[in-house]
């Protein structure tokens, strides 16, 4: 029976490791969104970096493992991280829906907003870095001078 088996591949191999692939005649997928940033134009990125799904048996495993471009099959103790069909079809549809209308990114470097929770409630501040689990690095005007400091996500109204 196949499945998606999931699999990272080496930065930078991934024409190389498809390739590889289309040689051994099997099926991958390697989702792609379309995202927006503020002013810029779309731009295409992967959705999950560093990971390929490939559509084959659990006894292909040695042929893929070895594989070249391919760095890790994703295992949990002595199982194999797999995807099934349903949850491959979600993600195309979320690629699909992408291409016709671009995710917009919603938080973006030197991007102006309040401060809506905590005790610099209501203070005007700008985005000094992107969110980093769920936390974020800003600049805000405190006695006269900018200092950089960390707040929580949602302690931000954008």
């Amino acid at each position: 029976m196949k499945v998606w088996i999931v699999a990272t591949y080496k930065n930078n191999e991934l024409k190389r490791l498809k390739d590889n692939l289309q040689n051994q005649d099997l099926e991958y997928y390697h989702p792609k969104i379309n995202t927006k940033k503020y002013n810029l134009t779309p731009k295409e990125e992967p959705l999950f970096p560093g990971y390929i799904f490939i559509y084959s048996c659990i006894k292909n495993y040695s042929k893929i493992k070895y594989t070249r471009g391919i760095s890790k099959i994703i295992r949990f103790n002595n199982n194999i991280a797999t995807l099934e069909d349903d949850e491959i079809f979600e993600l195309k549809k979320i690629e699909s829906e992408s291409f016709s209308k671009p995710i917009i990114q919603k938080i973006f470097v030197g991007q102006e907003a309040i401060m809506s929770e905590g005790p610099l409630k209501g203070s005007f501040i700008s985005i000094a870095s992107l969110p980093n689990k769920d936390r974020v690095n800003i600049f805000i005007h405190i006695l006269g001078k900018k200092r950089k400091v960390t707040a929580s996500l949602n302690e931000i109204k954008l």
